[in-house]
């Protein structure tokens, strides 16, 4: 089957706000009940996605058959994401042409934006209740990196692919952050370098921060 990876346009907003409707209907057991219709009216909202980020979409010729949304460094949600971290969001695959790879070249899509980007590392959040797509972020080399506040009834946890191998700032404030090409380092006070080296000692001790297991 052929198609390709493109940036989405402005006229393809209505299709994917649509396409991110009807790929969620198959996770609706695994919200709350009263959560689900307001839930159901965000996701129709992917689009607005684009106003911090890239829509980046699987087309034919005849339809889009998947979508997910890049935000860059500084743009993804300061809430569950560190200062820096480029993130994933909402990878959607329209049912009917699931299980072909069209969900795993638009991570490599996103992939590919945070390397541009000169990011060390790119996050994404997911739940176990998406069980198609968890599966494969974890082949793909996603660690989970801790557990977050369960979202609409639903138990939700942080993903982290390291883009430098073993190159892993684990619990640092700056752990992810895009790495200065240039520039010069400032002398730290006596204090300020003790404070800064208990927190590490501190970050590095607690395992949910820490952890590189699924």
């Amino acid at each position: 089957m052929h198609y390709e990876i493109t940036d989405a346009k402005a006229q393809d907003h209505p299709a994917i706000d649509a396409l991110a409707v009807e790929g969620w209907q198959v996770l609706k057991s695994g919200y709350a009940p009263e959560k689900w219709e307001s839930l159901l009216l965000a996701i129709g909202g992917m689009s607005k996605l684009s106003e911090n980020g890239r829509l980046i979409v699987a087309r034919n010729s005849e339809t889009i058959l998947g979508v997910v949304a890049y935000l860059p460094p500084n743009a993804s949600d300061p809430v569950v994401f560190p200062e820096g971290w480029p993130s994933i969001r909402m990878l959607v695959t329209r049912p009917a042409y699931r299980n072909m790879g069209i969900g795993r070249r638009l991570m490599e899509a996103c992939i590919a934006r945070a390397k541009q980007d000169g990011s060390a590392c790119i996050g994404l959040h997911t739940s176990p209740i998406m069980t198609v797509a968890l599966p494969l972020y974890l082949r793909m080399g996603f660690v989970k990196d801790r557990d977050l506040e369960p979202f609409a009834g639903a138990p939700y946890a942080r993903y982290v692919l390291y883009l430098r191998g073993k190159d892993r700032v684990c619990g640092l404030p700056r752990r992810c952050n895009q790495v200065p090409l240039s520039g010069s380092f400032m002398p730290l006070s006596r204090s300020t370098l003790t404070t800064r080296v208990w927190n590490a000692v501190y970050h590095f001790s607690r395992p949910s921060r820490c952890a590189f297991w699924w």
